[in-house]
């Protein structure tokens, strides 16, 4: 990663570190369009619905989004050094983590 995206991007999340639920929304809200926050948003459910156990081709599906996108959200979920499996909870596999 561009060491300047990564300094920014340590800057913003200590920013939402230091704020409640609703600043940070309205942070989000305020940095990003409305197609930037429903990207993110597909991506995260992407990541929760996979983790719940749906295939990748009804996530695809239910979310309305390509088959590579969501195998792409599988790949995070099966790397064992992942840190999104913390927050989410479960892996992949539907593991406890």
């Amino acid at each position: 990663m561009n060491r300047n995206i990564e300094n920014d991007i340590t800057e913003f999340t200590s920013i939402l570190k230091d704020s409640d639920n609703s600043e940070g929304l309205k942070i989000f809200s305020e940095i990003f369009t409305e197609p930037e926050l429903e990207t993110l948003s597909k991506r995260l459910r992407i990541l929760k619905m996979l983790s719940e156990g749906k295939t990748q081709r009804e996530v695809a599906r239910i979310l309305q989004v390509s088959l590579c996108k969501v195998t792409r959200g599988a790949k995070i979920l099966k790397n064992s050094k992942s840190i999104i499996t913390k927050y989410i909870g479960r892996d992949y596999y539907g593991r406890k983590v």
